[in-house]
């Protein structure tokens, strides 16, 4: 008797927002590398909100300044749909973050890729 084959578990998916291409693509790279699936990059909010009419992120990587303005009106849509947060940014109030967003992540740029996987929730085996 043959066993049926287990399915694998879904990757789970990142919405990654990042307005400067080389930051974008090197990020797009190391969240793949770790086993995550890529929602853009996006490099404004309205690009991004639009995407998520397809499929919402388990996870969602923001650059806090992106090309229509801050990222915070999106963010917040986001945290009320349950959207794990992580912004980077090489102008992160750390304060004000953790202030509006107490269960949010923060990277500075440039991103370390040891501090972007301890701060990202491990893939399903």
């Amino acid at each position: 008797m043959s066993r049926a084959p287990e399915a694998k578990a879904p990757n789970r998916t990142v919405l990654l927002c990042e307005d400067e291409a080389i930051v974008a693509m090197d990020l797009q790279f190391m969240l793949e590398d770790l086993g995550y699936d890529v929602i853009g990059p996006f490099a404004d909010m309205k690009s991004a909100k639009a995407a998520l009419n397809d499929t919402m992120p388990d996870i969602a990587v923001l650059d806090v300044n992106l090309r229509d303005g801050h990222v915070f009106p999106l963010a917040d849509m986001l945290m009320d749909k349950g959207v794990r947060l992580i912004f980077h940014s090489g102008h992160v109030d750390g304060p004000e973050i953790n202030r509006r967003y107490p269960d949010a992540e923060t990277c500075m740029k440039p991103i370390d890729p040891a501090r972007l996987k301890t701060v990202l929730p491990a893939t399903p085996a």
